[in-house]
């Protein structure tokens, strides 16, 4: 519905002592170029994970290399000290995490989208670098440290152990070079770890008994050159997008698939929710997907 439709930029950001907030908002909100919201990210420089400790809310934003550039280049850290539903987010920038400006970062540059995960007193960062033409790197911090930089571990999938940052030559937990923006949860229910994510105009899931893995084979949701997918899905005719229908296919496909933390479980299987976004007309969606227990087969619906 058109009528309330909004465009939520979240709360304002505050720079770490003695930095500046161009160093971490290099796009802000409003105009290209006008800087009338330097405390706002804008396009582009979005959170890419987050999760709760102590009380407080920690998001990993991204930043962009410049306002008309869309490849996401740097990332940081940023915490919501007391949140409430009755207030407005507004987040102490803690530190740069990963950048990939020129010589790599702190974490060897894998790290600019970084999906996150809490567990045994480590928030786990599932991390991309090249903007979604990435494989997976794996990386952890203890949080009784986040407010101080660095202090992250990197495992290497090759040799199966983790060592310091910065890790660059470490072995990705998932090779395929496909991916950006990604998802990953464990679910206590059933003691597992689930990879969602969008790469190459399929969404696929994979699972593993730990964050470090083996992670098992992509399991395909939705694909995007599918004729079933798109005689469901597509907007019939163009421009004409209701109820299902969720985007011009001629134009647009989907991105950004996020998983919710919770876990329906019933006889034989269980069932996740996650959001689906489409960017002609730009919008989101919420869908399920059930997993057998026995043949680890998917069965998806749009909800």
């Amino acid at each position: 519905d058109p009528a309330i439709e909004a465009d939520f930029a979240a709360g304002a950001m505050y720079p770490p002592a003695g930095h500046e907030l161009s160093e971490y908002i290099k796009n802000p909100a409003g105009p290209v170029g006008q800087n009338m919201f330097p405390a706002l990210p804008g396009s582009f420089e979005v959170p890419s994970g987050a999760f709760s400790h102590g009380g407080a809310i920690y998001v990993f934003y991204t930043t962009v290399q410049s306002p008309s550039a869309l490849a996401m280049k740097a990332s940081y850290l940023a915490k919501w000290p007391a949140p409430s539903p009755g207030s407005t987010p507004n987040y102490d920038i803690l530190h740069r995490v990963d950048e990939r400006f020129g010589a790599s970062g702190p974490l060897g540059g894998n790290f600019i989208n970084i999906a996150a995960e809490t567990k045994d007193g480590y928030v786990y960062m599932f991390g991309t670098g090249e903007y979604r033409n990435s494989p997976i790197h794996l990386a952890r911090k203890a949080l009784a440290s986040l407010a101080s930089q660095g202090g992250y571990e990197v495992f290497d999938a090759t040799s199966g152990q983790w060592g310091p940052a910065p890790g660059a030559d470490a072995a990705p937990i998932i090779a395929e070079p496909n991916f950006g923006e990604t998802s990953f949860r464990y679910f206590p229910e059933k003691d597992i770890w689930m990879f969602m994510a969008q790469g190459k105009n399929r969404v696929v899931a994979r699972f593993a008994n730990q964050p470090e893995g083996p992670w098992s084979d992509e399991i395909t949701l939705h694909d995007n050159t599918d004729p079933a997918f798109l005689s469901q899905y597509c907007c019939v005719p163009e421009g004409q997008c209701f109820g299902e229908r969720l985007f011009n296919c001629s134009k647009a496909g989907f991105y950004g698939t996020y998983l919710f933390p919770d876990l329906v479980v019933d006889a034989t299987g269980f069932s996740v929710a996650y959001t689906m976004s489409t960017w002609d007309p730009y919008n989101v969606a919420l869908f399920t997907a059930r997993f057998e227990d026995q043949i680890g087969r998917a069965s998806c619906r749009e909800r």
